[in-house]
C-alpha cells in the first residue's frame, strides 16, 4: 500500500505532533469549557449514551484516517512535508485524493471535532464551536494557504483551483476516486 510509505516521512510525524500537543489538547480545552457553559446556562446534552459512544467511536477513528492518508498522500506525492508550517511540498499534487478536494484534510477534522462534540453532547460545541472552527478552517486555507500555492505554481495552481472544488467534492468525482481506489487497493 503506497500511502504507508508515508509513515517513513519525518514530515508526516512533526506534523502529527503539531495535532498531538497544539490543535487537540486546544479543541480538548474548548469542548470542556463548552461543557461548563452548557451547565452554567442550563443546556441539556444533544446526544447522551450510548450513542454518544458509538458515534464517536465510528467518526473518531474514520477522520484521522482521512487526516493520515491526506497527509500521506500529499507528503508523498509532493515530495514535502504535508503542512506549509513545516515547508510545504515540493511539487503541485492535483491527483488523488487532491483531484477531488482542494483541502480534504479538512474533511477529516471536521469529522473528528464532530465526533468530540457528540461524544460530550455539548449544544455550545455542536453548533456554536464546530461552526467557528469550520469556518476559520475554510477562510485560512482559502485566503493564506492558497495565496501560497497561488505564488508556488502560479497559472497550475489557478487552474487546479477552477477546476476543483475547495472541500467538499462533487458526488460523481468522489464515486469515481472510491472505486478506483476499491479496484486499486
Amino acid at each position: 500500500m503506497e500511502i504507508m510509505a508515508a509513515a517513513k516521512r519525518p514530515a508526516v510525524y512533526l506534523n502529527a505532533l503539531v495535532h498531538l500537543f497544539i490543535m487537540i489538547p486546544a479543541t480538548c480545552f474548548i469542548a470542556w469549557l463548552s461543557v461548563r457553559l452548557d451547565s452554567h446556562f442550563g443546556l441539556s446534552p444533544v446526544v447522551v449514551p450510548p450513542w454518544n459512544y458509538v458515534l464517536f467511536g465510528v467518526l473518531f477513528p474514520f477522520g484521522i484516517y482521512i487526516v493520515w492518508y491526506v497527509y500521506g498522500y500529499l507528503a508523498i506525492k509532493g515530495e514535502g512535508g504535508p503542512g506549509t508550517h513545516l515547508g510545504g511540498t515540493q511539487k503541485l499534487v492535483t491527483s488523488g485524493i487532491f483531484g477531488i478536494s482542494r483541502h480534504p484534510s479538512i474533511i477529516g477534522k471536521f469529522v473528528g471535532v464532530l465526533s468530540l462534540g457528540l461524544l460530550i453532547g455539548s449544544p455550545i460545541f455542536l453548533f456554536i464551536i464546530i461552526p467557528l472552527l469550520t469556518t476559520y478552517s475554510v477562510v485560512s486555507v482559502r485566503f493564506w494557504q492558497e495565496r501560497l500555492c497561488e505564488k508556488l505554481w502560479a497559472d497550475d495552481y489557478r487552474a487546479y483551483r477552477r477546476s476543483t472544488p475547495l472541500i467538499l467534492p462533487r458526488p460523481l468525482s468522489l464515486v469515481r476516486f472510491l472505486s478506483t481506489k476499491r479496484l486499486s487497493g
